[in-house]
């Protein structure tokens, strides 16, 4: 009998690891490294995985970390299976063994459809002995052979108006299919023996997979109702038998279908009510009771949105499931006007051409979808807490059966969102400070520690505030006391307007208050917002006796992830920023500054490790779409470098950027980025035969460049991108002086077809007359003045001057920063160009890009329009 070794030796082909624990990735490739595989390819991540597939050849086996419900993980099961049916890659899952050993975790592996597992950290001579096995197994199964069987199977089987399969029950493999169910079902028999159960199974629900499986091996049997799909799309009710069965010695399912009728269809729906009356409460409840209910209507489009109980106003989506979009996005629903009109009071049952009665500005609208079920949520005493739609591509038939179904999900969904707003309001009162009514220190705390979180997922930067306050009378006269609690109210009022909605103000202790200014692009905006506090605070606060009291204001700034990744360093940093503040008199402000040697140090460290990101492949293109200022269209999006360290996690460019600047390392990362931009806008324009433009900046050392315009030609000339799709921005503050030859270059990149506009434009201090010479397509407003739009009469000015000037000039105008509905409402009503913000989308990896890209295809496929129109 073979070894171990010798069983792996034989294989070829390519082996991917998929694994976010550089420790596992590590001991998994010195396991491999020896063996003759063609090659290991080790990443981080699925979306890095996809990036991978298209540089290999022939992929043998994956292992796969999976680490809770990963319907990502799973999909990419499904992806890797479908490229390559008849010689499909063996799959081995990564999970740790406190995981493995719950009934979710043996969820995880059903759900992945992976035939054996590793556990987690891994231990190489287990990982040798799994792998063995497992690609002995595949070598064995590469040809499944219909079971030996005499006359009389062959006839009962072949004869049978009953629906049969004969399912290899190690692999999960069709060995063979009666004439009955290849008639029914619609498959040629080639598109079904070979294949994985799965896709005829018709089993409602991963879980009611998982649960008939078990039931399966214990006892021999299992029965279920559920859907399968027919080859011309169109799908049908049916009731399964499975049971377990010895051909030619091994072991074998045996499925029966048959169609179950109007009884069928009842006991579909009390499992399906069965399964939601078992969820357990808790977060992720809703969430659960949501699938159930769209896995039961095979709905395409679901969400839950809970009011605010003070107003008719939804503050969150408690759960949502977009089945229309891959790779598990979700497009925003909270401003889904459906959900409006459901709280009137009003169920809306339609089943088909549902899209005609919502309004004209509803996804449901936008994607044609046939049939819409929505409900209002009610608590005990009948109140609305919530609107609850789900929404299908196709039509159904509405009966009473699926109408009093629903009502009864309906009042479940109610009665869980009426507990949450209880708990979260008892929570609140806790969480809050009587005086003021801002957060207090406990609720600040898990705000930091959220946003500290987010930040190392996403990279972006975020500045902390600690603002210390002091009131006196005006005039300087000797002070009569002033109430904190007449003082401290009007102080927390005015934080807070000078902030934006989403970024925090908490009052930390006494005339100590703490603020998290969210998504902080330049340490300058965090700056003007400080001053913008101290003016604030030093108008007169009114008092008894005539007497005017002013407000002295003292604030540290500290910056993530410049000056601390910690909670506790960031905030100490802030207050020790705010005492030397206060050495220099009072009313300032003051950053933390490193001590010279400890930022010495950690810049050392990090321009190692940056020296190493790109032959490691840590850097990332992330793209940020761009989006026309009438009709809401994508026209472009704009390149951002992303750096994913494995010891590190997401570190912001913020901070990565000025150390490239400063070493000359952004030379080489600002080519490696235009390279890739232009590669990923060339392929999408060939995929989705859209005119997409792709925006790239160009810092100062690449414009000192002699030869920048030959290396764009021939960046250009590699990837096949038109050069009048390629748009290279520089900065506004970027001077004459230090680059004398700036207006030539660009003028000479204009020259090879590129488009060249001026980023940041507000920011700098250049004359009209540059301005006027400047060879730019377009100009790119600073997204400092467009945040402040309905806030700073000032800058809704300058952003009106700035939209008259560029179109005077005869150049585009884009707005950078959109990131609430007035902002757009505004810029279009004075006729801005372009929009980019956060409103429409973060910036998001290359495959999530694509997956927008595809959903816009699918959108205007469904409402006849062609979907390259612009």
């Amino acid at each position: 009998m073979a070894t171990s070794e010798q069983a792996v030796e034989r294989q070829r082909g390519a082996v991917l690891i998929v694994s976010g624990d550089p420790d596992d990735r590590d001991r998994l490739c010195a396991v491999l490294d020896d063996l003759e595989f063609d090659a290991i390819y080790a990443v981080a991540d699925v979306a890095q995985a996809r990036l991978v597939l298209g540089q290999i050849a022939h992929l043998n086996l994956v292992l796969l970390a999976l680490s809770g419900d990963d319907r990502v993980a799973a999909m990419f099961c499904a992806e890797l299976r479908q490229a390559s049916p008849l010689d499909p890659p063996a799959i081995l899952a990564l999970i740790r063994a406190d995981a493995l050993a719950s009934a979710s975790g043996r969820g995880y592996l059903s759900g992945a459809a992976v035939g054996d597992w590793i556990v987690s950290p891994v231990v190489p001579e287990e990982a040798l002995a799994r792998i063995a096995a497992v690609l002995e197994r595949q070598v064995a199964q590469a040809s499944p052979a219909r079971p030996a069987a005499g006359e009389r199977y062959r006839f009962a089987f072949d004869d049978s108006h009953e629906e049969l399969l004969i399912v290899d029950a190690e692999s999960g493999r069709i060995v063979d299919a009666n004439p009955a169910f290849l008639l029914r079902s619609g498959h040629a028999r080639v598109q079904v023996v070979g294949s994985r159960v799965e896709a005829f199974d018709g089993f409602p629900s991963v879980e009611s997979r998982l649960e008939s499986l078990n039931r399966l091996a214990g006892e021999g049997r299992a029965r279920f109702a559920g859907y399968r799909q027919h080859a011309d799309g169109s799908r049908h009710p049916i009731d399964a038998d499975v049971h377990l069965a010895l051909s030619a010695g091994r072991p074998v399912h045996v499925y029966t279908f048959r169609d179950p009728g109007d009884l069928g269809r009842y006991r579909l729906a009390m499992s399906t009510l069965s399964a939601i009356h078992r969820t357990a409460g808790g977060d992720l409840a809703v969430q659960q009771i949501l699938r159930h209910a769209m896995d039961w209507l095979e709905c395409d489009w679901g969400v839950v949105a809970m009011l605010c109980p003070e107003s008719a106003e939804f503050t969150r989506v408690i759960a949502a499931d977009d089945r229309a979009l891959p790779f598990g996005l979700i497009e925003s629903s909270d401003r889904e006007p459906l959900l409006r009109l459901l709280v009137e009071g009003d169920d809306l049952l339609e089943g088909a051409e549902a899209w005609r009665v919502v309004p004209a500005d509803s996804l449901l609208r936008a994607r044609r979808y046939e049939c819409l079920v929505g409900f209002p949520l009610r608590d005990e005493r009948g109140g609305i807490v919530g609107a609850w739609v789900m929404a299908r591509a196709l039509p159904l038939e509405i009966d009473a059966l699926i109408r009093d179904s629903l009502q009864i999900v309906a009042t479940r969904i109610g009665l869980d969102l009426e507990i949450r707003q209880v708990r979260e309001q008892g929570r609140a009162r806790g969480l809050r400070d009587a005086l003021t009514g801002l957060p207090n220190r406990l609720l600040f705390s898990d705000r930091l520690d959220s946003t500290l979180k987010q930040a190392h997922r996403t990279g972006e930067s975020f500045a902390l505030l600690f603002v210390e306050l002091d009131p006196f009378p005006a005039g300087g006269a000797v002070a009569t006391p002033v109430s904190n609690d007449r003082v401290l109210p009007i102080a927390a009022q005015r934080l807070r307007a000078c902030v934006r909605a989403y970024d925090t103000v908490a009052r930390y202790s006494g005339c100590e208050f703490v603020v998290i200014l969210r998504h902080i692009v330049k340490r300058e905006d965090a700056l003007r917002i400080a001053e913008k506090i101290v003016r604030a605070m030093d108008a007169p606060v009114p008092a008894e006796g005539g007497h005017g009291h002013r407000i002295r204001t003292t604030i540290g700034l500290s910056f993530h992830p410049d000056d601390a990744i910690a909670a506790d360093r960031l905030l100490l940093h802030a207050e020790e920023a705010m005492q030397a503040a206060k050495s220099m008199g009072h009313s300032n402000y003051q950053a933390y500054v490193l001590v010279p040697e400890e930022s010495q140090r950690q810049r050392l460290a990090l321009e190692q490790k940056l020296r190493r990101a790109e032959r490691n492949g840590e850097l990332r293109v992330y793209y940020q779409p761009q989006i026309d200022g009438q009709t809401e269209d994508i026209v472009g999006m704009e390149a951002l470098i992303r750096w994913e360290n494995p010891e590190l996690g997401m570190i912001s460019p913020g901070f990565f950027i000025p150390l490239a600047e400063q070493t000359g390392l952004i030379v080489s990362l600002g080519q490696w980025v235009l390279r890739a931009a232009c590669a990923d806008a060339r392929r999408w324009q060939a995929r989705f035969d859209l005119p997409l433009r792709v925006s790239v900046n160009l810092s100062a050392l690449q414009l000192r460049q002699a030869d920048l315009v030959e290396r764009v030609a021939a960046i250009l000339a590699e990837t096949g991108l038109d050069p009048r799709s390629l748009d290279l921005e520089v900065t506004e503050s970027i001077s004459l002086k230090a680059i004398p030859n700036l207006l030539d270059t660009l003028q000479a990149l204009r020259e090879i077809g590129c488009r060249t506009s001026i980023d940041d434009f507000g920011t700098g201090q250049s004359s009209l007359d540059y301005i006027k010479r400047f060879p730019a397509d377009s100009i790119k407003i600073d997204q400092a003045f467009v945040r402040n739009i309905g806030v700073d009469p000032d800058d809704e000015a300058i952003v009106r001057a700035t939209i008259d000037m560029a179109h005077s000039l005869g150049r585009t105008l884009v707005a950078e920063g959109v990131e609430v509905e007035r902002h757009v409402d505004f810029l279009r009503a004075h006729g801005c160009d372009v929009l980019q913000g956060y409103l429409f989308c973060r910036p998001v990896p290359a495959p999530a890009f694509e997956a927008m890209l595809l959903e816009r295809e699918r959108v205007f496929r469904r409402i006849g329009e062609p979907s390259g129109a612009s």
